[in-house]
C-alpha cells in the first residue's frame, strides 16, 4: 500500500486542454504561447478515463477538477468528461473553475448533475453574458455558483514560481506538494499547481497508477524538504505571493 491510501490529497486537478481563450497579465499565459489555439493538447479521453477510475477504485472523496491553465469549457468533451467523473468517483466534490466565457445556461444545466461547485471568475471588465443570465434566472445567487472577480486574484497573486514579474512574499515552507496532486494534459504529474512549465514531473499517469505516483520516493523527498523550508528546486526559492496593480 503506498501513500495514497493514508493521506488523499485535498485537490486533484486534471487539465484536459491546454487552451484558454484569454491573456491575462496574472497568469503565464500572458508570457507564453502554451495557451494558444495552435498549439493545443488535449488530454486523450481513455487517458482521463484511466485517471478518474484510479481515483476512484481508491475511494477519492476530496476535490477533484479538470483545470490547470487551459479554460475547461473551452473543450467541447467537457460534459461528457464530466459525466464519466461523476460516475467514477461517487465520493469526490467536483469543482469547476472557468472564466465563464462559455458557460450558457443551456449548459449550465447539462453540468449540474455531475458539477458539486462552479467558481466562476471575471477575468473581464463585465459579467459573462451566459453567466448574468445564469444569475438571473436564479434570482441573484445560486447555490452552487460562487462568483468573483480578477481584484481578488490580483490582491493576493502568485508570480508562478517567477514566471510572473512581481515582487513577492517568498514562502517559508510549503505544504503543496503533499496535499495537491496536478496533471497537465500530457499526463504528467507536475510538481504543483505553480509549475506551468512543467519543470518538474514525477511519472506520467499513461504508465503508472495515482497510487505509485502519490507515493513516489522523489516527490516525497521534494514535498519534505519544502516543508521544512529546505527548497532544493529553483522553482520553489522563487515562489511567492504579491500584490498587482
Amino acid at each position: 500500500m503506498g501513500v495514497f491510501s493514508d493521506h488523499q490529497p485535498m485537490f486533484v486537478e486534471v487539465e484536459t486542454t491546454t487552451y484558454c481563450n484569454r491573456r491575462c497579465d496574472y497568469c503565464p499565459n500572458s508570457v507564453f504561447d502554451r495557451g494558444l489555439r495552435r498549439n493545443e493538447v488535449q488530454m486523450p479521453t481513455e487517458l482521463f478515463e484511466k485517471i478518474v477510475r484510479d481515483l476512484g477504485d481508491n475511494n477519492y472523496c476530496q476535490q477533484f477538477s479538470p483545470h490547470n491553465y487551459g479554460e475547461p469549457l473551452a473543450d467541447q468533451r467537457m460534459p461528457d468528461l464530466l459525466e464519466l467523473a461523476r460516475e467514477a468517483m461517487p465520493l469526490a466534490r467536483i469543482a469547476l473553475y472557468t472564466n465563464g466565457d462559455f458557460l450558457t445556461p443551456e449548459l449550465f444545466d447539462r453540468l449540474l448533475p455531475s458539477v458539486d461547485a462552479f467558481i466562476v471568475t471575471q477575468h473581464g471588465e463585465k459579467m459573462p453574458p451566459g453567466v448574468a443570465r445564469i444569475l438571473d434566472r436564479a434570482g441573484g445567487s445560486h447555490p452552487k455558483l460562487r462568483y468573483k472577480t480578477s481584484q481578488q486574484i490580483k490582491l493576493n497573486a502568485s508570480n508562478r514560481a517567477g514566471l510572473i514579474p512581481i515582487e513577492v512574499r517568498q514562502r517559508k515552507a510549503c505544504g503543496v506538494v503533499m496535499n495537491e496532486m496536478h496533471i497537465n494534459a500530457h499526463g504528467q504529474l507536475i510538481l504543483c499547481c505553480e509549475d506551468f512549465l512543467a519543470r518538474k514531473v514525477f511519472g506520467n499517469m499513461a504508465d503508472t497508477t495515482v497510487e505509485e505516483a502519490w507515493s513516489s520516493p522523489e516527490r516525497l523527498a521534494v514535498h519534505r524538504g519544502n516543508i521544512r523550508g529546505e527548497f532544493a528546486l529553483p522553482q520553489c526559492r522563487t515562489c511567492g505571493y504579491g500584490r498587482m496593480f
